[in-house]
């Protein structure tokens, strides 16, 4: 009898520490994980990684607090939804669905540079009389949290439209399908309006950083469902780069897509084999060609004759750290 309890006692042990371990709390920056170096990791396994999911397009806030990521339950499923967390007195809050989100296939979130809105695709019924294509909508951050979804401009979504990413002058970058060309499209923002979409390049997902001085994309050169990650950067004239690819240490499975880099230039996050991945940004770096890095020098030497030597400095490294780290 002893024996039975003294079982039973124990059984209750390694029960309850059990459940402990897949309770623990999440403190800190990016949910408490180990930050990764220039060979990619797993982001938080069996947290937001999980073995019977799909998760992508992850997107954090500017002030790291909210955190975004898209997860189907079933990997080979459609039933897309749009996951967040959020930091709340030092802890993060469990995965749940996002606060704006409906109960229906949605996808790929987007935060802005400035944190004020977050894009986004759904299925979710139009407004009334609307007959385009897009299905991209958007929220606005409040004083009581995220608003209530609202329709993207038709400018944009007359078209079939996903994944939109934006700039921190409010330029948008997406992948987009007009009249039969499919690619990477931009929407200037002059006046309080976005303007006519401009064909940019193949591929799709693009990230677009918040100077515009590159833009991260997955392509499919070796056939269709083999994505890859690539990188252009604009030199001093305005114009892109030849497409740069990642090195196999980035590009290893042929399953590599949704790219997104984190509002403090510190990581690089993307998908692979359906999971979610990030990287020491400092790869990105690594690629930048080296005239347009001695445009960017030039460029310094012209400035610094109307800055003295310590304030241009100090100013170059906030840049760097903010848009290019």
């Amino acid at each position: 009898m002893k024996f039975k309890i003294l079982s039973v006692i124990i059984l209750f042990i390694l029960s309850a520490s059990s459940v402990e371990q897949k309770n623990t709390e999440l403190k800190g920056e990016y949910l408490g994980q180990k930050p990764p170096t220039t060979i990619p990791e797993l982001f938080a396994p069996g947290i937001v990684s999980t073995e019977e999911g799909w998760e992508a397009a992850v997107s954090f806030s500017p002030d790291g607090k909210e955190f975004f990521f898209t997860r189907r339950a079933n990997i080979q499923g459609r039933e897309n939804r749009i996951m967040h967390m959020q930091l709340i007195d030092g802890e993060w809050t469990k995965a749940k669905l996002a606060p704006f989100a409906k109960n229906s296939s949605e996808f790929e979130t987007f935060i802005s540079p400035d944190g004020k809105t977050i894009y986004y695709g759904s299925d979710r019924t139009k407004p009334k009389g609307v007959k385009t294509e897009g299905e991209i909508w958007y929220s606005e951050k409040t004083a009581n949290g995220w608003s209530e979804g609202k329709y993207l401009t038709e400018t944009i979504n007359k078209g079939w439209v996903m994944f939109v990413t934006a700039a921190a002058n409010r330029n948008l970058y997406y992948t987009g399908g007009y009249n039969g060309k499919y690619g990477l499209y931009k929407s200037e923002f002059v006046n309080g309006e976005y303007q006519e979409p401009e064909y940019l390049m193949r591929g799709a997902h693009p990230f677009i950083a918040p100077d515009e001085s590159y833009m991260i994309f997955d392509a499919q050169p070796e056939g269709m469902g083999k994505t890859q990650l690539y990188i252009c950067f604009k030199n001093a004239n305005g114009e892109w780069s030849e497409a740069i690819k990642f090195d196999k240490s980035i590009n290893a499975t042929n399953t590599e897509n949704i790219p997104n880099v984190t509002p403090d230039g510190k990581y690089l996050f993307f998908h692979r084999n359906n999971d979610i991945y990030w990287v020491d940004a400092q790869i990105i770096e690594n690629l930048r060609p080296e005239e347009i890095v001695s445009e960017e020098d030039s460029s310094a030497k012209e400035n610094s004759a109307n800055n003295s030597p310590g304030v241009f400095s100090v100013m170059k490294k906030i840049f760097r750290n903010i848009y290019t780290n």
